[in-house]
């Protein structure tokens, strides 16, 4: 599973992606009231799902993974028919298809979000790469001068000491 991390604020942010780039695993993001009251109402209404696991006609109702149907990731199911041939109303139908709609925005924003942290980092990255390499050069340069003054240098003294010896001579 691939991840990121961003900086937004002072505080850290930490997500994973699956294979598919879907957002798997959020830290350190502060969640709406309105998320928080949706993920507390999740459990509870598994909770009550389980407790009546029964039908009004007194069977037990048929899962979707054991009629094969595939989960979904979240753990929220459409809905569906019920043995009894009922069919679920338009407005559940409708409230699950814009929840399926909230679901892939959210996953678009968080795909843009990476996307954009990676464009970021990268861009600073090359930044300090930049800047590192234009401190070698100035530093090359700086050295080849000491370098060339330090021969100058050199020759100066030779030739002095070559015109005491010929003056002694």
């Amino acid at each position: 599973m691939g991840g990121s991390e961003s900086s937004h604020g002072g505080r850290k942010v930490s997500f994973g992606l699956d294979e598919r780039e879907q957002v798997r695993v959020l830290q350190g993001i502060r969640l709406s009231e309105d998320v928080v009251n949706r993920m507390k109402e999740s459990p509870q209404s598994k909770r009550d799902n389980q407790r009546s696991p029964r039908l009004s006609n007194g069977t037990a109702p048929s899962s979707p993974a054991a009629e094969g149907k595939p989960k979904s990731p979240t753990g929220i199911q459409p809905p569906m028919a019920s043995d009894s041939g009922q069919k679920s109303s338009a407005a559940e139908q409708e409230l699950y298809r814009r929840y399926e709609r909230e679901q892939a925005l959210v996953q678009e924003e968080l795909l843009r979000l990476a996307k954009r942290e990676r464009e970021a980092a990268t861009e600073a990255l090359n930044t300090a790469l930049q800047w590192e390499r234009n401190n070698a050069n100035e530093e090359r340069q700086r050295v080849a001068q000491l370098v060339s003054n330090k021969k100058l240098q050199y020759v100066s003294i030779q030739d002095g000491l070559k015109s005491l010896l010929e003056g002694i001579h």
